[in-house]
């Protein structure tokens, strides 16, 4: 009977899968801070900002922000999944 060892594979992260778990929780905390701001909450303003220049308590806000955070949510989990796939490859991992 011949033992089998199991060698850890290199894990690498899926680009597209970061991308949109990146694009929905950005866009999700942007909601939520939408939310906590149309309820006059003074706690969200900052977040809000990041991603529109309208009035932070506006609808127009909450349209252009949520595709704003929703583009840069994905493409910062891209980021981050291409950099980790490239620091696997370069540290031998």
């Amino acid at each position: 009977m011949t033992a089998i060892i199991a060698v850890p594979q290199a894990s690498r992260l899926d680009i597209v899968r970061c991308a949109s778990t990146g694009a929905f929780a950005t866009l999700l905390i942007f909601l939520v801070c939408w939310i906590a701001t149309a309820l006059h909450t003074p706690l969200a303003h900052s977040f809000i900002s990041l991603f529109t220049v309208q009035p932070v308590g506006s609808t127009d806000a909450l349209w252009m922000g949520s595709l704003s955070a929703f583009l840069f949510g994905g493409v910062a989990g891209a980021f981050v999944a291409h950099c980790y796939n490239l620091a696997g490859r370069f540290l031998g991992r």
